[in-house]
């Protein structure tokens, strides 16, 4: 039923408000400005105030609810735009306010109190992100010092309006919060960069490689064609890699796999199965990765996991295995990196955005489950009174560890070196407490 002084009319924007405050900004002063010759004032300090209640602002504005009005209106605040004097609408449901006078500057507008409140000191309250946030010219001036380009910092802006969308978490500035994130993606982007390296003029295939290929079954004079060809194609390209031997070794396979060659029986794709485990010649590419034996054992459960449920097929598992492992390993060193000091857990730790990010995209295990893990996280390692460098690290191995428990996969768990590892497939780990998974920090 509608309001008898309010017939539902349109709201006509100016552009030239919505580029000045902002659109949302702008809907809800229109609208305000709409309101005000059915309000009656109340005289206060030389100002006419008005109350909005709840109904009449639903009643103009339906598709908002209460915390979209109070973050709107706190943003018109700090704009110099709105002056306020109630409680935060999302608890009281009221919207006091007034209009500011043309010849009062915007930083003299903080939060004014009601004409029947006593008079409390201005203060800049915090406000959730909104959808259209941008950082300020400050906070770019001071991207802009550390010599981060401007294109990568644009390429960070979704993924931080978005996360912060979704904590919904009230913040006195976000431009400090997005300058750490850009801060810590760049670093982490030239970490990962140092590490490749363009394709050395005399390059050769180590002799390791030729042997997992002749293992294979592909013959010598297929590899020695197929290397003359690898190293024109990537010397005029300029890739750059962090190793040279695994992207032969993916190159030569994916060409014989293509071959009609009767002759030779070829490797047919087959299923992942739950009983899998990593050939020989996979555990040594992953130690010429430097990648420790123990972290890649650990993947197992969700590797398998993932492949049994997709149904996937394919010839090549080990290799898959291989690229799997070394980017949740280079996830955990640039963690560790980042953070050269240990420290305690704090009370009210939170995984960072790159954290569930990561866990979803990468290792596939479902945000609300890794979400359900904090608390118990946080009470285990705050009664240990432990310090690391990195939580976000430590947190993905106990989600991961988690979450082969909830599927019921296991892995041997106390790999000293890969023929350990190989030959350890009765040893499960969930036959590990979790203090045992949480505290093994051997690598």
């Amino acid at each position: 039923m509608k309001h008898p002084l309010l017939p539902e009319r349109p709201l006509s924007i100016s552009p030239t408000l919505a580029s000045t405050v902002g659109l949302e900004e702008a809907v809800l002063l229109t609208a305000l400005g709409d309101l005000i010759p059915f309000l009656p004032a109340e005289p206060y300090a030389g100002r006419d105030w008005f109350t909005a209640t709840g109904e009449q602002l639903y009643l103009l504005l339906p598709f908002w609810q209460a915390a979209d009005i109070q973050r709107v209106a706190t943003s018109l605040r700090n704009q110099g735009a709105l002056m306020l004097g109630a409680a935060p609408f999302g608890s009281s449901e009221v919207l006091k306010f007034t209009l500011p006078s043309e010849h009062r500057r915007p930083t003299a507008l903080a939060q004014t109190p009601a004409p029947s409140r006593t008079p409390a000191p201005a203060n800049r309250s915090a406000n959730t992100i909104a959808p259209s946030w941008q950082p300020d010219a400050e906070t770019m001036a001071r991207i802009s010092q550390l010599g981060i380009p401007e294109h990568f910092v644009r390429e960070q802006l979704p993924e931080f309006v978005t996360y912060w969308r979704e904590r919904a978490e009230p913040r006195h500035s976000f431009g400090s919060l997005f300058l750490r994130q850009v801060k810590s993606k760049w670093e982490a982007f030239r970490a990962t960069a140092q590490r490749k390296q363009a394709l050395p003029d005399n390059w050769q295939p180590n002799n390791d490689t030729l042997r997992k290929l002749a293992d294979e079954g592909v013959p010598s004079t297929f590899v020695s064609r197929g290397l003359q060809r690898f190293l024109d194609y990537h010397r005029s390209s300029g890739k750059q890699s962090i190793s040279w031997d695994l992207e032969f070794n993916d190159w030569i396979m994916e060409d014989w796999e293509k071959q009609e060659t009767p002759f030779i029986e070829k490797r047919k794709p087959t299923a992942m199965t739950r009983d899998w485990q990593p050939s020989e010649h996979t555990w040594e590419q992953l130690q010429r990765l430097a990648i420790n034996p123990r972290f890649a054992a650990e993947l197992l459960p969700e590797f398998i996991y993932k492949w049994t449920e997709r149904g996937g097929h394919s010839a090549r598992w080990g290799e898959l295995f291989i690229e799997y492992a070394r980017e949740e390993w280079a996830y955990y060193c640039q963690g560790i990196e980042k953070n050269p000091v240990a420290k305690p857990i704090a009370r009210n730790w939170q995984p960072g955005g790159d954290c569930l990010s990561h866990l979803v995209n990468q290792c596939e295990i479902e945000r609300d489950f890794a979400l359900s893990l904090v608390p118990e996280f946080i009470i285990y390692w705050r009664g240990q009174n432990a310090a690391r460098k990195s939580w976000d690290a430590v947190f993905v191995r106990h989600a991961r560890h988690q979450w082969a428990e909830r599927n019921k996969l296991a892995i041997g768990n106390s790999y000293g070196n890969p023929q350990d590892a190989h030959n350890s497939a009765n040893q499960r780990t969930r036959d590990r407490s979790i203090g045992d998974i949480l505290t093994d920090t051997n690598w």
